[in-house]
């Protein structure tokens, strides 16, 4: 920190002054008269001059029981911001806003020379505005006018720690609880740390107010919690403009916004990008999500839906007008419980394949350097091939049964296989144009217009529609209905969370009873079928 006013490290061991010498008894001069409350007889009104929330914006900025060494440690400054300079005449009227003190603390200004720094405490001569200031006894908005100051004075305030003693201010209050907007003569030692700082002036221009907060406790004192906001008052300086700002910090906190698109850098997940501001996760941000496919479509099979399972994770990254710029999608092949050749791939409905980057659109398949992801040709829309042949990329290397991967028990479990998709968009879209994720994944078996997707999700250009309404498959196009039995059964689940899926061969209705009843009622009934009444015995265990 660079110290305007340098002074003497020997200045925290000077007494201060005959209010601060133990055994120095001292008469305090004060503004004006007070009662035997300690409540000043010139109190005026000035609450319809504050605004009622202040006190919030002032909490926002000094937490209560937050200490500022960590809070904000910036709002502690040099002398020249924590004391009011006046560039021209000007009347001062100061006002209660709040304490949070247990102690009963008296308040008083002090007027110096910026050019010739006190050096002494005793030269202060501080005069009592707050005998006692304390609730219930003050209420918001209870003030005390100082009157007029010349221009090239400054004004610092003084706090007497637990000075009002029932019948006015302690004569005999010992040094280490008398603390100035002067921090170099209050008792704590100086140094880096700022311990011997005791109060916090903030600027609020739109209302023409200062704001000062006390810390009122010894703060080498392990129960000080270094809040400053012990005692809080509202000072108003008419005019305005006569008082020297430069270096005082505002009431509300700056707002940064390095890379200018509008979001601050607190709230901006890219602050240096003016294309990206925020990333939404689903399922979400630490969690993976499950999907799982019985790839026999159209016939029903043996329903265990562990032929192709894959966890997953979807970021959209959007941009400060909420716009989607890039998508990552990450995989695991969790477990392959089929013998055909299946194919994966994820289509993105209302998506252009124009509106891909391809320059920047990427696949990483394990810990293998990305490569290039073309969009799939022959296709209206933005459809990806991630695995044009997954058995290959999930292979056990052992004789059946255990050629299966991850569905029998007594084989060798394997580690999942990742695969990694990062799709740019050559100009952001909308989230409502983009859908919902997992948007519409897939997997093809055997042949490429073979598709099996989640239920009612819609096939892609290259699905052969001649395979609709054969075998166990109820779907109408012309409904919309995709990938169902006549029983409401599908083919593809979407688990938006942890799931153990049913081990080879294992019906999942078997596995988890109540998912037929979830799935006939169209997934209105019993819709977290998947998270309880489960037979552990046919699932697979990790």
């Amino acid at each position: 920190m660079h110290v305007r006013h340098p002074l003497l490290t020997s200045l925290a061991a000077i007494a201060l002054g005959a209010a601060a010498q133990p055994g120095l008894a001292v008469t305090w001069s004060h503004v004006g008269g007070y009662d035997t409350n300690g409540v000043p007889k010139t109190l005026v009104d000035f609450s319809k001059r504050i605004p009622p929330d202040l006190l919030n914006e002032i909490h926002t900025r000094l937490p209560e029981s937050r200490d500022i060494r960590k809070n904000d440690p910036k709002l502690i400054t040099d002398d020249l911001g924590a004391n009011i300079t006046l560039l021209e005449d000007a009347e001062i009227t100061v006002a209660f806003v709040y304490e949070g003190a247990g102690y009963r603390n008296s308040l008083g200004y002090f007027t110096f020379d910026p050019a010739n720094t006190p050096t002494s405490a005793s030269a202060l001569n501080p005069k009592v505005m707050f005998p006692n200031f304390s609730l219930p006894l003050l209420k918001f908005g209870d003030a005390v006018e100082l009157g007029k100051f010349k221009a090239g004075t400054a004004v610092g305030f003084t706090v007497v720690a637990d000075g009002w003693k029932g019948s006015g201010v302690n004569p005999n209050q010992p040094a280490s609880m008398i603390f100035h907007t002067l921090k170099a003569l209050n008792p704590e030692p100086p140094g880096a740390n700022n311990l011997n700082a005791h109060t916090v002036l903030l600027s609020k221009p739109e209302d023409e107010l200062l704001v000062l907060g006390f810390e009122d406790m010894n703060r080498t004192w392990s129960n000080s919690d270094h809040d400053f906001n012990d005692a809080l008052i509202a000072i108003k300086v008419t005019p305005f403009s006569a008082v020297d700002r430069s270096q005082v910090q505002s009431l509300t906190k700056e707002v940064k916004d390095t890379d200018g698109d509008g979001i601050s850098d607190d709230l901006d997940a890219f602050p240096l990008d003016p294309k990206r501001a925020a990333r939404r996760f689903y399922p979400s941000a630490t969690g993976f999500g499950y999907l799982a496919f019985e790839d026999n479509w159209p016939s029903k099979g043996d329903f265990d839906m562990n032929d192709v399972v894959m966890a997953y994770r979807i970021i959209e990254t959007l941009n400060a007008q909420n716009e989607v710029t890039d998508l990552k999608l990450t995989y695991e092949i969790t477990a392959r419980g089929g013998t055909a050749q299946t194919g994966f791939g994820i289509h993105l409905p209302g998506i252009e394949r124009s509106l891909i980057d391809t320059a920047t659109t990427k696949l990483a398949i394990g810990d293998r350097a990305p490569v290039a992801l073309p969009a799939e040709s022959g296709q209206r829309e933005a459809v990806f091939i991630l695995a044009p042949k997954l058995p290959d990329l999930a292979k056990t290397g052992e004789r059946w049964p255990c050629s299966f991967f991850n569905t029998i028990d007594n084989c060798t479990r394997r580690p999942p296989v990742q695969l990694t998709a990062e799709i740019h968009f050559s100009k952001p879209v909308s989230t409502s144009r983009l859908g919902a994720a997992p948007y519409n994944p897939f997997i093809y078996r055997s042949q490429r217009g073979r598709e099996i997707h989640l239920v009612d999700r819609p096939p892609t250009d290259k699905a052969d529609p001649k395979l609709f309404g054969t075998g166990d498959d109820a779907s109408n196009p012309a409904e919309g209905r995709f990938y169902r039995t006549a029983d409401n059964l599908p083919w593809a689940l979407d688990v938006p969370e942890d799931w153990k899926y049913p081990a080879e061969w294992n019906d999942v209705a078997d596995a988890y009873p109540d998912f037929a009843t979830w799935a006939e009622s169209g997934g209105r009934a019993t819709e977290n079928w998947y998270l309880g009444n489960t037979n552990e015995g046919l699932l697979f265990q990790p």
